[in-house]
């Protein structure tokens, strides 16, 4: 029998493959390309300067290095270590993983505890995340917070489970990118499992990018975002169209409202965002957003200038709707 954790990564595999389709006909066939697999998906680089055998080991050490700071699904990870600590026990993290948990804390303040990484155990009991034992119960405390970081040591003061799926591979992209940069080599299209960034030219030309049609999953385009006007964007999609179960005839989306510990209402096919940035943002609030809904994530984007376009259902037609910032960007 198949266990969860593999089917979790089938779900992974196919949501990256399909959440956001890298409109590669756009783009020159002459370009380096690299590949590979990593997070249970899979990651491309396209770029029209020349990247050589020494980049692309260092690429890879960069990807492996972020798998064993935020992976649940590698038993000797650094989250995977201190899911398994007991609370009230103070942990020295790395900087990277301070970084990350900081960033996406600052991410749920503002979206007032929407966005949320401390729900691994609920969703392993619903099947979307790696067990690290059998026992799925949650003990909560009474403190105020969840968790404290001081000086890279972390304390959990309630009995969760971190899970930065939401954010580790934007974190990913984003690392590679620097790296690209700090080697002069400006130009180029990089995706893990549908979160991406363009950076520079294509020969002269903008980079262009096609998001899916949630509707249709064989690669068909519904709109296309290219950086004509700024040169670098990061884009980040989340979506339950891909990702969800069947439990008593119910669907169960891979997505937790953190309000009510259950799948998400589903208010729109999907969510994309840009960021000027930073893509390990624009890989929290894609998250965020899903979990608002299209008319209050709609408000939080405007609010906070946030470029972004959900696709909803309108009478049987899909329709796009986007935040002012996505406008403005002139995408």
């Amino acid at each position: 029998m198949l266990s969860r954790q593999f089917i979790s990564k089938i779900f992974a595999f196919a949501i990256g493959l399909l959440c956001v389709y890298t409109a590669y006909e756009f783009n020159s066939k002459s370009n380096t390309v690299l590949n590979g697999n990593v997070y249970g998906t899979s990651w491309n680089i396209t770029s029209s300067d020349y990247i050589s055998d020494h980049h692309l080991t260092k690429i890879k050490e960069i990807l492996n290095s972020i798998d064993y700071i935020a992976s649940n699904y590698k038993n000797d990870s650094e989250v995977a270590h201190i899911n398994r600590k007991p609370i009230n026990t103070s942990l020295k993290i790395s900087s990277e993983l301070e970084f990350l948990i900081s960033t996406a804390n600052k991410i749920s303040e503002q979206s007032n505890g929407l966005y949320d990484i401390t729900l691994g155990k609920i969703s392993a009991s619903k099947g979307f995340a790696p067990d690290f034992d059998k026992d799925l119960t949650t003990n909560l405390s009474k403190m105020n917070k969840k968790f404290e970081i001081k000086n890279n040591n972390l304390i959990k003061y309630e009995d969760f489970w971190f899970d930065l799926s939401s954010i580790a591979k934007g974190y990913a992209v984003q690392k590679i990118h620097d790296y690209l940069k700090k080697q002069n080599l400006n130009n180029h299209l990089i995706d893990i499992g549908g979160e991406i960034i363009i950076s520079g030219f294509n020969k002269g030309d903008p980079w262009k990018v096609g998001i899916q049609n949630p509707d249709k999953p064989n690669n068909n385009i519904i709109t296309t975002v290219s950086n004509i006007n700024l040169p670098f964007i990061a884009i980040a999609t989340s979506g339950e169209y891909r990702n969800y179960r069947y439990v008593n005839g119910k669907i169960i989306t891979h997505t937790i409202n953190p309000n009510t510990n259950k799948s998400i209402d589903i208010t729109h096919k999907s969510i994309t965002v840009i960021s000027t940035d930073s893509a390990t943002r624009a890989d929290a609030y894609a998250t965020a957003l899903n979990v608002m809904g299209y008319k209050e994530g709609l408000k939080f984007a405007n609010k906070y200038e946030i470029p972004a376009m959900f696709i909803i259902d309108n009478n049987d037609e899909l329709e796009l709707i986007k935040s002012q910032k996505w406008y403005d960007l002139q995408l």
